[in-house]
């Protein structure tokens, strides 16, 4: 059984070799690292790093979904263990991980904790969570970092959604679960991401445009009260991001709509 580890980094260089450093400490080593560079800048890297991982260059700023299935196109592992390239792993993470293989997990999903001013707090965990009803709406703790998946299962989903941003980790694991695939969630398993003065993958735009798109896939699974969720989500963010435009007062009239339409209809049962 190979692991193929895939680092998809966009300008990076100062989190980028503390990350490899990470992987390189880990008790069950990776067969390879793979990064897939969709920044503007070439990736430097000290000799004793660049010397244990395979650098690929892609169209700058591709963005990540399309780094991650680029790297898993090249990838020699059976499966494949994402990374994001400000991210962490504690040092048994894969040793964890491959315990999990063993017993058949075609998907694996570690607990998520976050980094803030270098002491490292809860965050979220997965475990208990991975249903469709819950993923329709929520995160509930699945990144590019805490994700661990055959090559083949990574396949047959058809890889990341690059349309889906910041969508695309949890629409791969609601296709699992669509596709009955064995998944197993570690709730001991630390993946760490870092909460930092930097930008990170997403804006508020991208953010809620990949929640339009998430909600437009799947509307047809969703309830009434899932539909309004995302809508609602969709409004705040395009708001967030400042780009008030004709779109921001028709979503806001549309969960308005629905919101008395929803409370309408739960007076009427009642009174029955």
């Amino acid at each position: 059984m190979k692991i193929s580890c895939i680092i998809p980094t966009c300008d990076r260089p100062d989190f980028l070799p503390i990350t490899i450093r990470s992987i390189l400490k880990q008790t069950l080593k990776p067969d390879e690292i793979l990064i897939i560079n969709n920044g503007k800048g070439e990736v430097t890297l000290p000799d004793d790093l660049a010397e244990k991982v395979t650098v690929y260059n892609i169209i700058p700023y591709a963005g990540v979904a399309q780094a991650r299935n680029f790297g898993a196109c090249l990838a020699k592992g059976e499966y494949l263990a994402f990374l994001d390239d400000d991210d962490l792993w504690n040092d048994n993470y894969l040793k964890n991980v491959a315990k999990a293989i063993d017993l058949g997990a075609e998907c694996i999903i570690s607990r998520l904790d976050q980094m803030v001013d270098k002491e490292i707090l809860p965050f979220k965990n997965a475990h208990g969570k991975v249903s469709i009803d819950y993923i329709l709406v929520l995160n509930p703790g699945i990144t590019g970092t805490n994700i661990v998946i055959s090559k083949d299962a990574f396949f047959k989903l058809g890889g990341y959604d690059p349309k889906l941003p910041p969508s695309e980790d949890k629409t791969l694991i609601l296709e699992a679960l669509r596709n009955n695939m064995k998944i197993m969630t570690l709730p001991n398993n630390q993946a760490i991401i870092r909460v930092h003065n930097n930008e990170r993958l997403t804006d508020s735009a991208k953010i809620a445009e990949g929640i339009f798109h998430f909600t437009r896939k799947y509307s047809d699974l969703m309830n009434k009260r899932q539909l309004l969720t995302n809508w609602f989500k969709i409004y705040q963010y395009r708001y967030d991001s400042g780009k008030k435009s004709a779109f921001v007062p028709f979503v806001f009239l549309y969960v308005i709509f629905r919101l008395v339409k929803i409370m309408y209809n739960f007076k009427k049962n009642k009174t029955k």
